[in-house]
């Protein structure tokens, strides 16, 4: 076994393969492990003729693995830097984080914790290895903000859970299946937002409460940034997120902002202020000597498809855009 064997979040993404099983000796295994993480420490209880083995199911901007130590052992480190869900596959084991036993089937282990372990000889356990960075990263979106604590969450998991069906889903693979995220590198991304998604909306953790309501302060002053931003910004392309950005506050709670006090959504909202720019555009320009037409406007304010663009406007102001450019008033 090499030290890259065991190489997690930190290296960069690449698609996932079907990593073959790595074997090794209880103490190679140890050692590398020490080197890797100077804080954690493995005793040996009692060994297992079959020795170690470890397999990399996915290795990206976050890790997944699942490992056997090949003997009975007590294990842990003294302070973690990243988050670690642990799901036993097979055998027997105990978490205890901080002093305290997690009862629960799957343990979510964060930073600054004190974690010890105790698994049986015939374990196997897979492993998920998220960088702090990322995860608070991914809570940001939902906030609008970086968040001003660190991330802590809950540290037991039920299988009942959304997360606990998500790692239900990836135990087949981790038995020896082929992954599902392993088609491509666009499939490991995308397997990657789906985990960091169903961890922070469903496992509970001290921003909870902030993600699953909009704040009294909201609107109007919140809305007023986001409505403020699309006038400023109609001409260029705008995401979801920049708007979310520009209000300071999380996706979800722009979306739920929209709907509740405008009926509507911000991206319907955006198409709106860029159609009456387009219609300004073609009162200003009617019956002068302009070689503007039709297309250039609507390509100006971002509707690259013509004829969703003349439906959209037909809808709106009853006739289609082609006579207003003409000057022909509305009967």
């Amino acid at each position: 076994m090499k030290d890259s064997d065991l190489q997690g979040p930190g290296c960069a993404p690449g698609p996932s393969t079907n990593h073959p099983a790595v074997t090794a000796d209880t103490d190679q295994l140890r050692e590398l492990l020490e080197q890797r993480y100077p804080s954690y420490y493995l005793r040996i209880v009692r060994s297992h003729p079959h020795g170690a083995r470890y397999r990399l199911l996915h290795r990206g901007k976050l890790a997944l693995y699942t490992a056997s130590y090949g003997a009975e052992i007590r294990t842990g480190t003294s302070e973690s830097f990243n988050f670690y869900a642990i799901m036993p596959l097979r055998g027997g084991g105990a978490v205890t984080l901080n002093g305290e036993d997690v009862t629960a089937p799957i343990s979510l282990i964060g930073p600054q914790q004190k974690i010890d372990m105790h698994w049986s000889l015939d374990h196997e356990v897979m492993v998920m290895q998220i960088p702090s960075a990322l995860l608070q990263e991914a809570l940001a979106t939902y906030l609008g903000d970086p968040p001003k604590e660190r991330l802590r969450f809950e540290p037991g998991v039920n299988t009942t859970s959304a997360l606990g069906h998500a790692f239900g889903m990836l135990s087949s693979a981790g038995t020896g299946g082929t992954p599902p995220f392993a088609a491509s590198k666009l499939a490991g991304h995308h397997f990657e937002q789906f985990l960091l998604h169903t961890l922070l909306s469903s496992q509970s953790h001290n921003y909870s409460h902030e993600l699953g309501e909009i704040p009294a302060s909201w609107i109007p002053a919140a809305l007023r940034r986001a409505t403020r931003y699309c006038e400023d910004h109609a001409g260029e392309p705008i995401r979801l997120g920049d708007i979310a950005a520009a209000a300071r506050v999380g996706v979800r709670t722009l979306q739920l902002g929209f709907r509740e006090h405008l009926q509507t959504t911000p991206m319907a909202y955006l198409r709106s202020v860029r159609l009456a720019h387009a219609h300004a555009d073609l009162v200003r320009i009617a019956g002068t000597d302009s070689q503007t037409t039709v297309t250039d406007v609507a390509l100006r304010w971002g509707f690259p498809h013509l004829g969703r663009f003349a439906a959209l406007y037909r809808q709106t102001y009853g006739r289609p855009p082609s006579s207003t450019r003409q000057g022909h008033r509305r009967a």
